[in-house]
């Protein structure tokens, strides 16, 4: 997916360039940011994660959801139940 690939190389250049630090688990979500299909909820991105990094925390997630967020990288849909995300 070429339009992925570039939507995660813009995401991680721009945390790079905020000095935010590029854990091997944060450069995992933010590619399954960039490749996501829909509008998954943070709770389905750290149930994806916890395949490849099984130690990683909810704060994470919802952190690094917090700061793409906030520099207009994710658009947070705010339903009833949950929020969901579209990268």
């Amino acid at each position: 997916m070429p339009d992925s690939e570039a939507r995660f190389n813009e995401m991680i250049a721009l945390l790079k360039e905020h000095n935010f630090r590029m854990t091997p688990q944060r450069i995992e979500l933010v590619r399954l940011i960039a490749a996501s299909e829909g509008h998954p909820s943070a709770a389905q991105f750290y149930a994806k994660i916890q395949e490849k990094f099984p130690t990683m925390s909810h704060a994470t997630v919802y952190k690094t959801l917090a700061l793409l967020k906030e520099m207009n990288q994710v658009l947070e849909i705010d339903l009833r139940d949950d929020s969901h995300y579209d990268g």
